[in-house]
């Protein structure tokens, strides 16, 4: 070692809240923890800090439990003697949307906040599989200018320092560390194992400090004490005072926090290598990234982007407009609903590695969460309803009003449900818009549960509404006809010739065949031998062949990692014998699908030894329900299947046609550029790379030419081929038995305790949300983003009757102009002032800018932070009409908050 160094030693505990154990069973073990901190600092003052990893649900765990020790534990939270948070869970990073990591963080604060107390500014997320680009960005937003972290990256000593620059793809940075050896440290003094000696002691740390020595930037190391679910070990104060005795000469040891060691650092300002984006490295000497969670339990991932949307999507933005039309503001409510669905997001959680009664319990956080979502959107919805004028509808009628939940305006193929008793039938009922237009319109009939009701079976009705304004909505009125239409007559336009009344009038766009979808923009064409769609683009003239086709190969892995099997059998539809059958699910003039039904076989399981598929097959049918809406230009697809094999993972495949380069796929606040082929695939490395790469909304490639976009509703991982036809491959299905096994052939070592989890083959029913768009360029160049968010995000369908109101049958709350390359994110209720909050994300990476109109008119628009703190630049300057003009750099993050003089809550 050059040089004597000082050693920052943190006392600390990885805390899991479920994972190998279930949470009950991990709460009660964080409890004695507690319990034995809080005695031990009582009792000697020596026992100088303790973190508690970098969450703060542990306090509201522990709490539960032993409230009368509240005090206790925040004095010496006060004291700095213990330290938690930001966090109010460890995130996984890839898996959770970019609003939930905001939210984290804000629940948090709030914890802290209600406790009274201050949260440790530390960005501490070393154990997530990997990080995202945006990172940065985030933590600056809530005041914290530093990370720690340790999977996704490293390198050879002494090339790679522990000390770098982290920087998003806006320019924005933090001072991170780098674990050389992980959190996880165990060698110091052996509270794991006391028998060991002192000198095995001594020189397991002397070792220790010289590996990280060549990887500092200043004379400062840093030496974690603890590790997952670890205990105190209340011998420290002694002992290390006789290892620093010892240890003298090289290096001089202090208790202290993570924060003492990064103001240290930073106080000698050392030249740090900056490193961009997101961390999600593999090699030679990179700890593991455990890429396969991003699709086992996908069902789990499934659920979550339900749960996100309902929040996200509906409950907030509606909730504040009902707000600004004068309802209260359920605040509590809605961050009870986020609370539930932030506690299924930590990574052992979300991730679908934990033992299967951790995963069955996440299920009723899911369903609560949606519960009060669904609930307060329909209130809001009720609320803004109740306003609109709609005395000029007849007595008995019925007006069907559509939300807009996005920003702009957009067309959409609207649905609603209505009594079945009323027996809405176009044949019997006329649907008119606000200026007396007949809609076409279908029906079909529905059943399921709707918030507050009792009612259960119902008539949906479907269609074509345009023109829908942003954060807005657009009335229609149902009346039953004067005289009913021609039994005869049926209710869409065939593709075939026809008779008279029997589909040959062409009352939209949309035509229907016996294995074809058409409208003005696309062709879709059902491959009648192998199931696959050829999708012509009606504009370009470009052809795309054989999407959708199904592959399945074994996976002998875990819930951590896939691993082919040695000897695999991996199986296509496309090359092995299916049999397809087409049939009309649904027909009519605002969409038609067709059911595509593959009859394939695939092998049950892997054999004994895990080295190859078995012989013994099973019947596997997969059912595409493939959508086409009139005036759509995209194409829907829900798929279904009884999953019946174990060991396998099933792939649905999207050729371009050309050999694929690069990827665009969206990711946190950021569209993730991605090469197509790794340049080592990691022979001998602890862990061998992987193509599979991750995703939020939707992955696109482009060629020269031709353009494709798979938007996907919770469907988080995707692979390039390394093939001529540039095939674009998106997970479905991950089946695996085990949490985690040593034999696998792609990671040295577990990365859990070897425990089966049968549920983790999601035998049974699946299914599976994606959309199919087709365009010349690329995602920028055609604007892909706002049509993949029009597909995840549908209008919202709602009745009321006939009522006295202040509102217009057709009205909108934003309008934003402009050719802008800004994404809207959250709109919502600020925390502190009665004030509106909207967030936007820049998509590109070059700067933009656009007009803002509210139909209020705001008294004061600035910057705020991420956590709604006020940025220190002056308001947004407004014109006479209120609206103003908001600017970003490439993939910056602007928070708005807009106050309005008349706005006043309940």
């Amino acid at each position: 070692m050059d040089r004597k160094y000082r050693v920052f030693i943190y006392h600390h505990t990885h805390w899991d809240r479920e994972w190998w154990a279930t949470m009950q069973d991990f709460r009660i073990r964080l409890v004695e923890l507690i319990d034995e901190l809080l005695d031990t600092m009582d009792n000697d003052p020596e026992f100088r800090c303790f973190l508690l990893d970098g969450q703060t649900i542990v306090l509201k765990d522990y709490l539960e439990i032993r409230p009368e020790n509240q005090e206790r534990l925040l004095r010496y939270i006060h004291e700095n003697r213990i330290q938690c948070g930001p966090w109010y869970i460890l995130p996984d990073e890839f898996l959770v949307s970019s609003e939930a990591h905001v939210r984290n963080l804000m629940l948090g604060a709030r914890m802290a906040e209600k406790l009274g107390y201050t949260n440790l500014d530390v960005g501490y997320i070393p154990d997530t599989f990997g990080h995202i680009s945006q990172m940065p960005q985030i933590l600056q937003g809530f005041g914290i200018d530093n990370a720690m972290v340790w999977r996704g990256l490293g390198g050879a000593s002494p090339e790679f320092k522990q000390e770098f620059l982290w920087e998003a793809p806006d320019g924005t940075q933090v001072f991170t560390y780098w674990f050389p050896d992980g959190y996880y440290m165990v060698d110091f003094l052996h509270f794991d194992n006391p028998l060991k000696t002192y000198d095995e002691t001594y020189g397991r740390v002397r070792k220790s400090l010289e590996r990280w020595a060549p990887r500092a930037t200043t004379d400062c190391l840093l030496m974690p004490y603890g590790g997952d679910h670890r205990l105190i070990d209340a011998r420290l104060p002694r002992l290390m005072k006789q290892v620093g005795e010892d240890l003298q000469e090289i290096a001089e040891l202090h208790w202290g926090t993570t924060k003492d060691f990064i103001e240290a650092v930073r106080s000698q300002n050392p030249s740090l290598e900056v490193i961009h984006g997101e961390l999600r490295h593999f090699g030679v000497d990179l700890p593991h990234v455990l890429p396969g969670v991003l699709s086992a339990r996908l069902y789990l991932k499934r659920h979550n982007f339900i749960g996100q949307l309902a929040l996200e999507r509906y409950a907030e933005p509606f909730s504040a407009l009902a707000w600004l039309s004068g309802r209260k503001y359920e605040s509590t409510l809605l961050w009870t609903a986020w609370e539930l669905l932030v506690q299924n997001h930590p990574h052992d959680s979300i991730c679908g590695c934990s033992i299967d009664e951790v995963h069955r319990e996440m299920l009723p956080r899911f369903a609560q969460s949606k519960q009060i979502a669904d609930i307060l959107t329909e209130k809001s919805i009720q609320h803004i309803n109740n306003q609109i004028d709609t005395n000029d509808l007849e007595d008995g009628g019925l007006a069907i009003v559509i939300h807009n939940s996005l920003s702009w305006t957009r067309d959409d193929t609207a649905t609603v449900w209505v009594d079945r008793k009323l027996t809405v039938h176009p044949r019997t009922y006329r649907l008119e818009d606000s200026e007396g237009n007949e809609v076409p319109f279908q029906v079909k009939e529905v059943s399921g549960m709707k918030p507050m009701t009792d009612k259960h079976f119902y008539t949906e009705i479907s269609f074509p509404a345009v023109d829908l304004p942003g954060f807005g909505y657009k009335t229609y009125s149902l009346h039953k006809r004067e005289a009913a239409c021609d039994p005869k007559q049926v209710f869409f336009n065939a593709l075939l010739p026809s008779a008279k009344l029997k589909g040959s009038e062409a009352v939209t766009d949309l035509q229907i065949g016996h294995h074809i979808l058409e409208n003005a923009l696309l062709r879709v064409e059902v491959n009648q031998q192998n199931g696959t769609l050829r999708i012509t683009d009606k504009q370009s003239g470009l052809i795309y062949e054989g999407l959708g086709a199904f592959e399945s190969g074994g996976d002998a892995g875990d819930t951590y990692n896939y691993a082919a099997p040695l000897v695999d059998r991996v199986l296509r539809t496309t090359e092995t014998p299916v049999r397809v059958h087409v049939s009309a699910a649904e027909v009519g003039y605002a969409r038609g699908t067709l059911q595509v039904d593959i009859d394939w076989s695939l092998p049950k399981k892997l054999s004994g030894d895990r080295l190859s598929r078995e012989a013994a097959y099973t019947e596997y049918r997969i059912t595409n329900y493939v959508t086409l809406a009139a005036g759509s230009a995209r194409v829907d697809v829900r798929t279904a299947w009884n999953n019946q094999a174990e060991d396998h993972r099933l792939r649905v495949l999207f050729p371009l046609g050309e050999k694929l380069k690069v990827s665009h796929a969206e990711g946190h606040f950021d569209v993730v550029a991605r090469e197509a082929a790794a340049q080592d695939h990691g022979n001998g490395w602890p862990e061998t790379y992987v193509q599979q790469k991750p995703q939020q909304g939707f992955v696109s490639v482009s060629s020269r030419d031709k353009g494709m976009t798979v938007g996907n509703k919770g469907l988080t991982e995707y692979d390039m081929l390394d093939d001529e036809q540039g095939t674009l491959a998106i997970t479905l299905l991950r089946a695996v038995g085990w949490l985690s096994r040593e034999d696998t052939l792609v990671r040295i070592g577990g990365a859990g305790p070897e425990t089966p989890v049968p549920d983790a083959q999601s035998l049974g029913f699946n299914e599976a949300e994606y959309a199919i768009f087709v365009h010349k360029g690329d995602w920028l160049e055609s604007h892909i983003s706002p049509r993949v968010h029009e597909y995840l995000t549908a209008s919202f369908g709602s009745i009321t009757g006939k009522h006295d109101g202040v509102l217009a049958k057709k009205d909108g709350w934003l309008e934003i102009e402009g050719n802008h390359t800004l994404m809207l994110s959250a709109c919502k209720k600020a925390e502190k002032s009665d004030s509106l909050i909207l967030r936007f994300w820049n998509t590109a990476k070059k700067a933009t800018s656009a007009k803002v109109r509210m139909k209020i008119k705001p008294d004061q628009v600035r910057y705020v932070k991420l956590n709604e703190q006020p940025i220190d630049t002056k308001d947004l300057t407004m014109d006479a009409d209120g609206a103003f003009t908001v600017h970003a750099k490439g993939a910056e993050i602007i928070t708005l908050e807009i106050s309005f003089p008349s706005v006043t809550t309940k």
